[in-house]
């Protein structure tokens, strides 16, 4: 019995009429007997196409899964715009309905998805003989019902349109109540007869402005995969395939428009009738019956017709001088045949879960984050981790965008004369659907006035309080003056832009932010690869007062230490260990090089006012020097900082024994030679952030740590040396085992 197959589309012509590159090299590759599993059969010609109908001879299975047939007859369709990708139709009527088939306006013929490629790139490397293997290929696997993969992602249920439709991100998750849930939407047109939809919560009431589209999500029961239809043309068209789903759309929707209407108001309904209804069906999906759901689709129609139309053709009221009449009885005759649908593509909006898969990250992170400084560094930096769904961010800055800022900020000129953290603020929150990833507090941190009490919240709310301020003095006041478990982070860039620091404390905060400021200039001070990394450039003014002058740092500089920085922070959140890292960019080379920096263990010590604050790694420097120069002492000057309104001393390095030094077993007279000139270098180094604070000097073996009379007299000595400058001087001795003993000196220390 001879098969019957569906006519093909266009008027018949002879192989040698045929024109199009690609159509001609089939029917040519056919003709030449070089593959005896496919034949042509005839060729056609349309206005805008050329037809090539062949048969090819199908490999099958023992046992077929699916009815393919060891011979398939197909026609191809090729475009003269050779931007569209040549479609494949079986033309067999009773073509079976499997995975991988393109959606149609009409079901038969049924179209064949051969490739998940897009066209300009499959077309790059195509052939005739590839294009036909390619067919073969798709049928035989079909046939063993492996075309799709186990771990492949189900198969559409409908069409892919092209107008996009954003909704909440909750919306199109797993779980559903069930019941229609409305919503608020807005066209925007982007092009000539263009549009990107986007809907959004009614939050239980309508807008009060005028509303020319409403969405409603309706919920079909779960269904197998790669069930394809043909589009639906009207509602009467998408209700005879929710059926199939368990979902009577007419009698839902029907159920719908008979409350809004006995519910709402009389003006809050009148701005609903003129709007046109969206139609968002979800659509559970199995892999096999009785399977658990996998995933939701959804799929989504605009109606040509508005609200009160569609009312009137599902059969729910009759309008009397465009006022709707609601019907005792639904009038069942009315199936909604006359309104039309187009088809829009559903997008979830941009949520932080979103972001977090944009990004690469198997979640989003709410760790609730105070960001101290939003300025060039930290507006990039807070935009990058938003962007990947990181942080709950409270943005604290007192000041106001000015026009030479666009240079380097992440906001744009709109918003010149606002400040700094609410704009930026705004910003954030327009990336992530929910409004609420970012606060702004305008405040200055020293000195907050009416914002102290605002602060003083967010700050105990705090898991990380991070520092991109640029401040010493706002550095010190987050670490020593604020009352919070938060950890505290610091992220800065060096005066030319090319570097970039972090300092993290650890969880437990045993290693503050100051130390580890500390600890930074030490390494600054004695690594060559950090050489010249404090150097302060010229600045350039950006006004008329004596105040206004910035810094030149190239905005490509600020993007990549930026991005670093965003990345390190968020790593460094994931662990409890305390961290110093410097990256410094080579702006020749275009290359980043880091220096790490294991944080040392602080030792702090109380001496009358002062507190005195040491780490693990200067002690061991200094226990080494001595070790080295046994039996004679041997000794040198202290290097540090004063935080004179804290009474803070940090003795941070040294400066070892002098070449002119006098060394003997029980006595040590330092030298000077070089000393001075050592001493200036780090001060300029770290812009003059450590300088002379004291001296000391090592016990011979079996000595105690206990100042000598001698001993005292040096520590009166270097007392009365920086009187002069008003504050206390510092005189350690080292003895055996790593013993230190920390005195001070001078009328500060009294």
């Amino acid at each position: 019995m001879n098969q019957a197959y569906l006519s093909p589309q266009g008027d018949p012509v002879t192989p040698e009429d045929i024109a199009l590159p690609k159509a001609r090299e089939v029917v040519r590759f056919l003709g030449s007997e070089l593959n005896p599993f496919a034949r042509l059969v005839e060729c056609r010609a349309g206005a805008d196409e050329e037809v090539v109908v062949l048969e090819v001879e199908v490999e099958l299975p023992q046992r077929p899964v699916n009815d393919i047939r060891r011979h398939e007859r197909l026609e191809v369709v090729f475009y003269r715009d050779d931007g569209i990708q040549p479609e494949v139709l079986d033309l067999r009527p009773d073509f079976p309905l499997v995975p991988h088939l393109n959606q149609r306006a009409r079901e038969f013929p049924r179209s064949l998805c051969l490739y998940d490629r897009p066209y300009n790139e499959i077309k790059i490397d195509s052939t005739a003989a590839a294009f036909l293997e390619r067919i073969r290929y798709w049928l035989a696997q079909t046939a063993k019902g492996e075309l799709h993969a186990p771990d492949q992602p189900l198969e559409p249920l409908l069409f892919e349109p092209v107008t996009d439709l954003v909704l909440p991100s909750d919306v199109l998750g797993k779980e559903s109540s069930g019941a229609p849930t409305w919503l608020a939407v807005r066209a925007i047109q982007n092009g000539p007869e263009r549009y990107t939809v986007v809907a959004t919560r009614m939050n239980g009431s309508v807008p009060k402005n005028k509303l020319d589209w409403v969405a409603v999500v309706l919920t079909c029961l779960p269904q197998p995969h790669g069930i394809l239809r043909s589009t639906p043309r009207t509602i009467r068209d998408l209700h005879d395939f929710t059926v199939a789903g368990g979902l009577d759309l007419i009698g839902t929707l029907r159920q719908a428009l008979k409350g809004w209407i006995q519910e709402k108001s009389g003006s809050v309904f009148s701005r609903l009738l003129d709007a046109r209804p969206i139609l968002v069906v979800r659509l559970p999906k199995i892999r096999e019956a009785g399977g658990d759901v996998e995933t939701v689709e959804f799929r989504a129609f605009a109606t040509g017709s508005t609200i009160s139309r569609v009312g009137v053709d599902i059969g729910v009221w009759q309008l009397n001088e465009d006022k709707p009449g609601l019907l005792l009885e639904h009038d069942e005759a009315k199936r909604g045949a006359d309104t039309s649908l187009a088809p829009l593509n559903p997008r979830p909006a941009f949520s932080r879960v979103a972001a977090a898969q944009a990004n690469g990250l198997t979640e989003a992170v709410p760790v609730k984050v105070v960001a101290m400084g939003v300025g060039a560094l930290g507006s990039q930096v807070v935009t990058n981790l938003i962007r990947a769904g990181f942080g709950q961010w409270t943005l604290i800055d007192e000041d106001v965008l000015l026009p030479h800022n666009l240079g380097r900020h992440a906001l744009d000129g709109s918003a010149v004369g606002r400040p700094k953290a609410s704009a930026l603020a705004a910003v954030l929150n327009a990336i992530i659907e929910d409004n609420n990833v970012a606060r702004a507090i305008v405040a200055n941190a020293l000195r907050p006035g009416e914002e102290a009490e605002a602060l003083q919240s967010a700050f105990l709310e705090a898991e990380v309080i991070l520092d991109m301020s640029a401040s010493v003095p706002v550095a010190r006041h987050l670490c020593r003056d604020v009352e919070s478990t938060g950890r505290r982070v610091s992220l800065f860039l060096n005066p030319t832009g090319t570097a970039l620091t972090l300092l993290a404390e650890d969880a437990g905060r045993r290693i503050p932010l100051d130390n580890l400021e500390m600890q930074s200039y030490r390494e600054i001070a004695g690594n060559p690869e950090l050489k010249g990394l404090l150097q302060m450039p010229d600045r350039v003014r950006t006004g008329q007062s004596c105040r206004d002058l910035s810094v030149p740092i190239p905005q490509d500089l600020v993007a990549v230490l930026g991005g670093i920085g965003s990345r390190a922070f968020r790593e460094t959140t994931t662990s409890d260990r305390a961290r110093i890292s410097i990256w410094r960019v080579d702006p020749k080379e275009y290359t980043v090089g880091v220096v790490h920096v294991e944080p040392a263990k602080p030792m702090v010590q109380q001496l009358g006012d002062w507190t005195l604050v040491t780490d693990a790694q200067l002690l061991g420097k200094l226990a080494d020097l001595r070790e080295e120069r046994l039996p004679k002492e041997t000794g040198g000057v202290l290097l540090g900082a004063y935080d004179v309104s804290r009474k803070i001393i940090y003795v941070v390095d040294t400066v070892p024994s002098p070449p002119d030094s006098e060394e003997w077993p029980t006595v040590y007279i330092r030298g000077v030679k070089g000393l001075k000139q050592r001493v200036r270098e780090i001060g300029d180094a770290t812009h003059d952030m450590l300088r002379y604070v004291g001296e000391w000097h090592s016990h011979p073996r079996g000595s105690s740590v206990s100042p000598s009379p001698d001993d005292l007299k040096v520590s009166i000595w270097v007392g009365e040396l920086m009187d002069l400058e008003g504050v206390p001087g510092v005189m350690a001795i080292v003895g055996e085992e790593g013993r230190l003993s920390l005195h001070l000196s001078g009328q500060a220390a009294a």
